[in-house]
Order: C-alpha cells, then structure tokens, then sequence
C-alpha cells in the first residue's frame, strides 16, 4: 500500500506560495520527490474518522449529527485516495501480475486472516461453553454467518477494495495496451465512474427484499451493496490523477480554495444527514473529497516539516491496514464496557462529542500501533499477518 510520486512531475509546485505557511519552508515532498505526506497526513484524518464512526456507531451505539457528517465522505475519500494512487500508465503485463500478486498477499490474505482470528475471538469472548465441541460449533456458525453477509464483521472495506483493484488493473493494462494516451485514460475513467453511479442507481431500485434468495446471497457474499456504492470514488480517483498536474495547478491559486470552501459548505448545508438521496450523497461526497484534498494540499509544509503532530499524522497513515484490522477487536470490548455516563455526555452536542469520542479514537489508534510495533520484533510472525 506504499505511495510513491517522482519529483519531476511536481518541480511546477516550487513557487507557490501556501495559504497558512511563509513560502521559506522547504522539503515538501510533493516538490521534491518521494513520498506526497500532505496525501499520507490525509489518509491518517480519514483513519482516525473511521475509527471515530466505530467508536460511537458500533461501541456506543449512538448515532450523532457529526457522525452522519463523517458517513457522508469519509469512506468515499478512502477509495478516492486508493484510485489515485493505483494508476499507472505504463500497465504492462509485468506490472499487472505484480500489483494482482500484491493485493492477493499484502490485502487479501491479511484481511482474510484477521477475519477468521476476529471470529474466533469472538465467539470465544461472548460465548459460554461446556467443552470444544460446543465452541467448535458456534464458531463454525458464526464464520459462516459472518462470511456470506454483507458487512462481514466490519472487513468488508478490505475485500471490496480488492475486487474494485482487480477489475480496474485489467481495464488499465488494456488501455495501455490499446496505447491510449494519458488524457484520454483519464476521460474514459471519469465515464466509468460516472457509469458505476448509474449501475448503483440501478442496483438500488432492481435488488430488494423481494429479489430471488439466490441473487440476495449472491450480492452478500460478494458485498456488492457496498462495491457499487464506492467504486464510483475510486475510478474518480484514477481519473484524477491522470490529471494530477492540471489539479495542482488549479489548486495552487488561492480562489479555488476559496471557492471550493464555499461550495463544500453549501452543499453539506443542504445534504440531509438521514436518509440521504443517492444524488445528494455524490454530490457531498464529491464535494468533501475535493474539499479535503484542497486542504491539505495547503497544508503540506505542516506534514513535510518536523510538526510532531504532521509525523504523527503521516505515521498513521502509512498504517492503514493494521489499524484498519486490528482496531475493530478494541471496539467489541468497548461495546461491553458501561459507558452510560459517557454517552450522556455526548449527547449534549458536538463540543462534549468530539473531544471524547477523539481521544478515545486516538487512543485506540495507539493501541493498535502498539500491537503492531509488537508483532514486527518477530518479524516471522508479521510476516505470516501481512506477507512483508
């Protein structure tokens, strides 16, 4: 899941001047080369707002009007931010057996894995039983509940973001086959995205409660109600970045910023929170991945610099995935723990919510980094977890 840009694409950055830092400051990386850490800073905000959804949703069981603020780009942005990064325009054979090989190993597999030690842990830390035989029982169950349904314990993300890759890796080594020049890739991706809303549209109105059992379980197994739902981001993504210069460009004048901070607010202002639209929720989406992108895009000096919070940030962000997998055992427990008082408290309104809900989402982060750190003294054993 590494991200990796070369600097000659970005020397045009060199000049420009950020909203919120004087133009003196040096190494970012988006000029320079290596890594982008204002993209590396943004996917460690998204994790941080998945983990803060899971706090209250899953442990808590409070819905909130900032939670239903976050439902409305914060997994769009995830597979925004995997469909920049998954392009490549020169998508040879050798390229695509390698990123298909990755995916299987570095996401697959690890999540797959951790699926089966959630489960067992549990049905073991739930249930009661007289011998193995009974624990055995219920843990076949429960894999096999958990398995062809939707949600699948909270991993679905990690699946689905498999078969969207595995598709898109097949149109893009086609297209670099078909010797399609970059513009016109990024245009044929912004018609796919646009065709996978379509197709989400007509998912929604064909597959119901009164669809065949069979069809039903077909789209469990393969969470297709979340595939359809989210590939529209992740094509988005790709097409972006086939535009990427043009994109920096336009953001390096301060009006776009100003514009785009306007239209955001608009549009979040007039988006429902419950019940939202299809319509709507693309357009907010859309409009708060633009809107998060342009920020931080202003605020890359703060990640490229020695800012302990810009590393802490980017850290997070370069481990996604074991925090993305490890993280929902911390939020079984918490589901268990008497927080009554606590919920009451955030019940009071945002300023209570977001600095509880926040640190214990923090803390919870740290927990899982903790275990990860761990897990890599035996280098066998992370090995076997995330094939690295």
């Amino acid at each position: 899941m590494k991200m990796t840009l070369h600097s000659n694409n970005y020397s045009y950055l060199r000049p420009v001047r950020d909203f919120f830092f004087a133009p003196t400051l040096q190494n970012n990386s988006a000029d320079q080369g290596g890594r982008l850490d204002f993209i590396d800073g943004l996917r460690g905000l998204t994790m941080l707002m998945v983990v803060y959804w899971h706090v209250l949703v899953m442990s808590m069981d409070v819905t909130t009007y900032t939670a239903m603020t976050l439902q409305l780009f914060r997994m769009p942005l995830f597979f925004f931010v995997s469909g920049f990064f998954a392009y490549s325009f020169n998508f040879d054979s050798i390229k695509l057996r390698k990123r298909l090989n990755n995916r299987w190993h570095r996401q697959f597999l690890p999540t797959f894995l951790i699926f089966i030690l959630f489960t067992l842990f549990e049905v073991g830390y739930t249930g009661s039983f007289e011998n193995g035989g009974e624990y055995l029982g219920s843990l076949f169950t429960a894999l096999h509940t958990n398995g062809l349904s939707e949600f699948k314990s909270g991993y679905w993300f990690t699946f689905v973001l498999v078969e969207v890759f595995c598709v898109f890796a097949l149109i893009n080594y086609l297209l670099y086959r078909l010797r399609v020049s970059q513009r016109k890739q990024g245009v044929i991706y912004l018609i796919i995205a646009a065709a996978c809303a379509i197709l989400e549209w007509i998912y929604s109105e064909t597959v119901t409660e009164k669809s065949p059992v069979a069809v039903r379980n077909l789209c469990e197994i393969m969470s297709l109600t979340h595939l359809v739902k989210y590939q529209v981001f992740f094509y988005l993504g790709v097409a972006v970045r086939t535009f990427d210069r043009e994109l920096w460009k336009l953001l390096s004048r301060r009006i776009s910023g100003i514009i785009m901070i306007a239209v955001t607010v608009v549009v979040f202002c007039l988006t429902p929170r419950f019940r939202v639209p299809l319509g709507w929720f693309y357009g907010a989406a859309t409009t708060g991945i633009l809107f998060s992108i342009t920020l931080f895009f202003y605020l890359r000096r703060f990640f490229s610099g020695k800012s302990f919070l810009g590393q802490i940030m980017k850290f997070v962000g370069k481990n996604t995935l074991p925090i993305y997998l490890f993280h929902y055992f911390i939020i079984r427990i918490i589901r268990d723990i008497d927080l009554s008082g606590l919920e009451s408290i955030i019940r009071l309104g945002a300023w209570a919510e977001i600095p509880i809900v926040l640190g214990i989402s923090s803390l919870i982060i740290l927990i899982v980094l903790g275990v990860d750190a761990l897990l890599k003294i035996k280098p066998r054993i992370h090995r076997l977890i995330f094939a690295c």
